[in-house]
């Protein structure tokens, strides 16, 4: 899902203030996880309400906020997900001569996970051929545009002044 905020213009001035990119891509990073925080709460909510009581596996523990790779300097990617989640085929010859180049494909997890080998979690979000679905993943990011919106135009207008700040 790809977001795109309107209303910065008084951020937009502190960026030509600020002219280093690198600058502000850093405080674009520190913001946006603020941010997305705000969705891993809510997942990390929504989570608990599904793990079985009687099971000492936690999908909730597992869930996490990182940064994803971008290509370029003014581009930010914020992620949450859960640890041992799916990951691409990489872009190799190989794979795509098989079509299979960024593709998904399951992995098996971890049990050094901090809520164990939660491998399970995507029949879960996204149900099966037996099972309906249950999500807690995409209700936490739906429910929560409006809050995350907001928190990132706040911390990203603060990073900012404190970038200018040191100068």
């Amino acid at each position: 899902m790809t977001n795109e905020i309107e209303g910065l213009d008084e951020v937009i001035a502190k960026l030509r203030a600020l002219g280093k990119p690198r600058k502000v891509k850093n405080a674009a990073t520190r913001s946006s996880r603020k941010a997305m925080n705000i969705v891993k709460k809510a997942a990390i909510q929504n989570a608990k309400a599904l793990d079985d009581k009687d099971s000492p596996r936690r999908i909730w523990k597992n869930i996490v906020t990182q940064a994803g790779k971008t290509k370029g300097s003014d581009k930010v990617m914020m992620k949450v997900g859960v640890k041992g989640g799916a990951k691409k085929y990489a872009a190799t010859r190989v794979n795509r001569r098989a079509n299979r180049a960024g593709r998904t494909y399951a992995t098996q997890g971890d049990k050094k996970n901090p809520g164990g080998d939660t491998w399970y979690w995507r029949l879960l979000e996204f149900g099966s051929a037996a099972n309906s679905a249950t999500p807690f993943l995409r209700p936490a990011i739906s429910n929560n545009k409006d809050a995350v919106e907001a928190e990132f135009k706040r911390s990203f207008s603060e990073e900012l002044d404190k970038e200018i700040a040191k100068l």
